[in-house]
């Protein structure tokens, strides 16, 4: 066992320093792992394509957010969730909640779930997947290449865009 979690970990490692193409590939798996899988998936483009009506939820701190977030994304900070913040929408309304990587709004993705909403999905790789694909991020003043690296692990994992910790 222990020689197969090496074998794995020096892959990744080669993966990551050789090619974005790498890079990307272990970002997807790395996600995969921390994310729970309870709360079905929804690709960046397959978002990118989707017809209104659907609501965004956006379950990162206040800083992130105003840092950037996607366009018309409701926050709802998943350090005090409340499943109350959402009772105004109705339970078969498709939802799609992210976070920088997913695992904060895989966490919200079950609390619907299980408060009776059914068409609730997760971003898969959250908002830095979703810049990295090359989709548009927003702040108070427009359109911006600005994201919340959460952190400096996660944010190594930004291949487009600048990554910022601050507002």
């Amino acid at each position: 066992m222990y020689k197969r979690i090496l074998s794995l970990v020096v892959i990744i490692a080669v993966a990551i320093f050789f090619t974005d193409y790498g890079k990307h590939y272990t970002y997807s798996l790395i996600t995969n792992v921390v994310t729970n899988q309870a709360v079905p998936t929804i690709e960046p483009k397959e978002l990118n394509r989707l017809e209104e009506p659907y609501i965004l939820l956006d379950t990162r701190t206040p800083t992130e957010y105003k840092v950037s977030h996607l366009e018309n994304a409701r926050l709802v900070n998943s350090d005090a969730f409340k499943v109350s913040e959402v009772a105004d929408i109705p339970k078969n309304t498709k939802i799609i909640v992210y976070c920088a990587v997913g695992t904060r709004s895989s966490k919200i993705g079950i609390e619907l779930l299980d408060a009776g909403y059914t068409d609730v999905h997760n971003l898969r790789g959250g908002i830095i997947n979703w810049m990295n694909e090359e989709y548009p991020v927003y702040d108070a003043n427009g359109q911006t290449n600005r994201i919340h690296g959460y952190s400096k692990f996660w944010g190594f994992w930004l291949t487009n865009g600048e990554e910022v910790y601050g507002p």
